[in-house]
């Protein structure tokens, strides 16, 4: 139920591009990918990236998986040449 509320409060439109600071398993970035949008996602952790990644690269080059901390967005956008995203979704919660 909290997935489907964050999703739905993101407003996603296919032609946008958002940010998921904390990619872990990928189930928000999943579903922000099925609506077709662009998602740059960024996790501290190589290996939940490498694992994900695997899972994801259904999305093609709509899917952007940056090793990093979500503290460094401004720097991660700029090395992009993105200049601003439609939306940002971070789960801060405890992961086990």
């Amino acid at each position: 139920m909290l997935l489907e509320e964050s999703i739905k409060g993101l407003n996603l439109r296919a032609d946008g591009i958002y940010l998921d600071g904390t990619l872990g398993r990928g189930g928000h970035s999943e579903k922000i990918l099925s609506s077709g949008a662009r998602l740059i996602a960024i996790d501290r952790d190589f290996t939940a990236i490498e694992e994900t990644s695997r899972r994801l690269k259904i999305f093609g080059d709509r899917f952007i998986p940056v090793h990093g901390n979500f503290g460094e967005i401004s720097e991660i956008l700029d090395e992009l040449n993105i200049a601003q995203v439609d939306g940002m979704l971070f789960d801060l919660g405890v992961s086990s």
